[in-house]
């Protein structure tokens, strides 16, 4: 009984070992792996990027204030891109931001033939909802909602944009 406690002892010994090993080199095998598919190139800094639950990409992808590119549709086929050339900058862009306790919303917003798009990211008590939203000019929504992983570095972009004093999340406070 004393040998098999033992072996059984030493197996789990190497397993925590292993396990912690692993644990502890995990961060670097991630931070040198590749660049996980999406809307972006690996030259492009990702200000916006998730997979709606029809699988395509939403995205907003550049190099603020010299480029800036909306995307949406599956990786290396974009159904949309505003603007096309993302050499045109930021000047289409708006920016509006709330926040108070608990309570984080941002959007990104541009007009592009009659339509509003409104790239959005909100947390409020721990909920997090993101995507684009579409209004037409007849007044009809959509929605294209996140599902999964959610890359934001949306709020990198207010000293790039001009604020949108018609947002309410401004508040109509624009300097």
């Amino acid at each position: 009984c004393g040998t098999s406690h033992r072996r059984w002892e030493e197996t789990l010994s190497r397993a925590l070992l292993l396990m912690v090993v692993l644990s502890l080199s995990a961060p670097c095998v991630l931070a040198h792996s590749p660049v996980a598919p999406g809307p972006c190139a690996a030259s492009e800094t990702v200000y916006f990027a998730c997979m709606t639950a029809r699988g395509k990409w939403v995205g907003l992808c550049g190099n603020a204030p010299r480029s800036l590119q909306y995307r949406f549709g599956k990786v290396g086929e974009p159904e949309f891109r505003y603007p096309e050339d993302p050499a045109e900058g930021v000047g289409g862009f708006s920016f509006a931001h709330y926040w108070r306790y608990q309570t984080d919303r941002l959007e990104i917003g541009f007009r592009n033939q009659g339509a509003d798009y409104s790239i959005f990211d909100y947390t409020e008590e721990r909920r997090r909802q993101a995507g684009v939203r579409v209004t037409t000019a007849d007044g009809k929504e959509r929605t294209f909602s996140c599902k999964g992983k959610i890359v934001s570095r949306l709020a990198e972009l207010k000293g790039f944009l001009r604020c949108d004093p018609d947002n309410a999340l401004n508040g109509g406070q624009c300097p």
